[in-house]
C-alpha cells in the first residue's frame, strides 16, 4: 500500500499559523528555497534497470546557507493546537514525535530545520514539543505514462503534477513493489525547467511508516476518501 499525504491546511488555506522569516535579524535569513536551491542540486543515487524511466535522487539540505522560519499565529488563534504534521505555502512542517517516528525507521538522513512560534506582535510562544521545518531528501522522478489516474479510482483527486506518473505506478507491479519499501518520499520531474512549488507539501509513506505513525498518535494525517476529507484529515491510499 502506498499512501499520499497533502495536509488540508495547504489546500483549503484555512490557516491558524503561516510561515514568515525570522524576525529581528538583517539581513533576513533565506526562508524560501527556489528551484536553482534545490532541484537542481538533486543528487542522483541510482536508475531502476527493471523499470526505465524511474530514478532515484538525493535532495540538497537547506542548511548550506543560513535557513530559518517561524511560525505566526493569526491574531486570537495563539491558543489554538497546530497537528504533529502539516504543510503550508509549499513547506512540510513536523513535531517532534513525526521526527522521532522518521528516524526509527528511515535509514535516509533528512533535515529538520528548528521552528519558533510567535504571536501577531512576534513575541515567542513555548510550545510542549518542538517543531520543525521538515526536508524530506527521497525524491523519485517517475517517466510518466499515457494511463491519467482519474479521482474514481485513486478515490481522491490528483494534482496535475500527480496524474500521469501515478497512473504508471498503477501500472507497473514491479515499480509499485519498489515504492511500497520506501518508508517516504516525494516526487520531481527531472530536467524540467520549471517546477511546480506546490506538489513539496505532498509526501508519500508505506504501510511502515503509516504504522509507525498511528501507535504514536500522530495528528493531522487520519484517513479519508472524499474530495475535501473532514476536519483535517488528510491521508489517502492507492
Amino acid at each position: 500500500m502506498i499512501y499520499r499525504f497533502l495536509s488540508k491546511l495547504a489546500t483549503q488555506e484555512r490557516l491558524e499559523a503561516f510561515p514568515v522569516p525570522v524576525p529581528g535579524i538583517f539581513p533576513p535569513m533565506r526562508w524560501g528555497v527556489g528551484t536553482v536551491y534545490y532541484e537542481e542540486k538533486m543528487k542522483l543515487m541510482h536508475t531502476n534497470p527493471t523499470t526505465l524511466g524511474v530514478s532515484l535522487y538525493q535532495a540538497p539540505r537547506f542548511d548550506s546557507r543560513p535557513t530559518g522560519v517561524c511560525l505566526r499565529f493569526h491574531k486570537g488563534k495563539e491558543t489554538e493546537a497546530l497537528p504533529d504534521i502539516w504543510g503550508a505555502e509549499c513547506r512540510l512542517f513536523i513535531s517532534e514525535r513525526v521526527k522521532s517516528v522518521i528516524e526509527s525507521v528511515d535509514e535516509m538522513e533528512h533535515e529538520y530545520i528548528p521552528i519558533q512560534w510567535i504571536d501577531a506582535q512576534s513575541a515567542p510562544i513555548q510550545t510542549e514539543q518542538n517543531y520543525y521545518w521538515f526536508n524530506q531528501r527521497r525524491f523519485f522522478s517517475i517517466k510518466p505514462s499515457e494511463h491519467i489516474a482519474n479521482p474514481e479510482e485513486l478515490n481522491f483527486f490528483p494534482l496535475r503534477e500527480e496524474e500521469d506518473f501515478i497512473g504508471r505506478v498503477l501500472d507497473t507491479p514491479s515499480l509499485r513493489d519498489q515504492l511500497e519499501q520506501q518508508p517516504i518520499w516525494q516526487h520531481f520531474r527531472a530536467g524540467e525547467e520549471k517546477f511546480n512549488l506546490k506538489p513539496r507539501c505532498i509526501l508519500y509513506m508505506n504501510q511502515t511508516l503509516v504504522n509507525a505513525l498511528r501507535d504514536s498518535s500522530i495528528t493531522g494525517m487520519d484517513l479519508y476518501s472524499a474530495q475535501y476529507g473532514l476536519g483535517e484529515e488528510s491521508l489517502c491510499a492507492f
